[in-house]
């Protein structure tokens, strides 16, 4: 094999490597807000203690419809503080799953679209969670008492979150698309990279897109900072403000460590697009108001991680 050789080789592995946290971060939610953390924090926001992987396909799925009961809209919120994201809460409407999707698009309500957009995306998780293969891997890992006792504490979550995706009718990713459409017109913060996960790439999302990054949403930050600008109607300097930001935002004594896996991966991602594993954002030769605007952009991106709350940015 010559040097040319190893090196596309090098590349690819860097690709798959990098593939892996793409499909993870398609699996981070809208804001109200994104769920849980990369593959390099597990998840920030579990359903339930213990809770760790999860990876979200932008595949169709099949769905059976049946009633919910009850118990299926049980509140699995977790306790508040600094987090990338706010947990999902399953008790947040009344009705099932299908029903509210079907209200969210009937009233355009925008934060109730965003907000089912990312249970639909849950409910891929929780199906991959509970598939039989899955389950009797867990069930042989063994474990104390006490771990088990949380184990099976999960799945009874997990059936609960299941029974209640199992009333939705139609296929799940053109739903969330659907969903999105009406959280992205409405301006609720971070529904434009859930569409743009799901490969829309309209100006309007575009634009929200970038409006969340700047305003220091940091799953928007991801996508907005590691591709190339133009997609986004940027210049290179107006990216690597942003990219400072984010770098600025990762060293906050309080919340850096939260923020940090998320640079990574920007810069992962960057670096597959130029062709170069180990790629850092550079930050040399910004102009003394780029530096000014990323000091301004990473306050956002703190304060939102100090204070995660669902949100709706000014209606247009």
């Amino acid at each position: 094999m010559n040097k040319q050789s190893r090196r596309r080789l090098t590349i690819a592995v860097g690709v798959v490597v990098v593939v892996g946290l793409v499909l993870t971060f398609a699996g981070m939610s809208a804001e109200p807000d994104a769920a849980g953390l990369p593959a390099a924090a597990a998840a920030q926001a579990p359903l339930v203690p213990g809770r760790t992987a999860a990876v979200q396909s932008t595949g169709p799925s099949p769905s059976v419809p049946v009633a919910a009961p009850p118990a299926a809209t049980e509140s699995l919120v977790a306790p508040t503080g600094p987090r990338i994201s706010v947990p999902i809460d399953w008790a947040l409407y009344p009705g099932t799953l299908q029903t509210q999707i079907q209200q969210a698009l009937q009233k355009h309500d925008g934060v109730m679209a965003a907000d089912l957009a990312r249970k639909l995306r849950e409910c891929d998780i929780t199906a991959r969670l509970m598939r039989p293969e899955s389950i009797q891997r867990q069930v042989a890992a063994g474990g104390d008492p006490a771990l088990s006792a949380v184990r099976d504490a999960e799945f009874q979550a997990y059936h609960r979150i299941l029974a209640n995706c199992q009333t939705v009718v139609g296929d799940p990713v053109q739903l969330r698309s659907a969903l999105l459409d009406v959280a992205v017109a409405r301006g609720v913060i971070g529904a434009a990279v859930e569409s743009f996960n799901l490969g829309q790439r309209r100006p309007e999302v575009l634009e929200s897109l970038v409006r969340d990054a700047v305003a220091g949403h940091v799953f928007s930050l991801i996508p907005v900072t590691s591709n190339k600008p133009a997609l986004f109607g940027m210049s290179l300097d107006q990216q690597r403000s942003l990219r400072l930001a984010f770098e600025i935002a990762a060293n906050d004594p309080e919340v850096g460590a939260l923020i940090r896996p998320y640079v990574g991966m920007a810069e992962s991602l960057a670096g597959v697009f130029v062709g170069k594993l180990g790629y850092r954002f550079d930050h040399d030769g910004l102009t003394y108001e780029m530096r000014r605007q990323a000091q301004l952009t990473a306050q956002h991106i703190v304060e939102r991680v100090k204070v995660p709350r669902p949100e709706v940015a000014t209606l247009r």
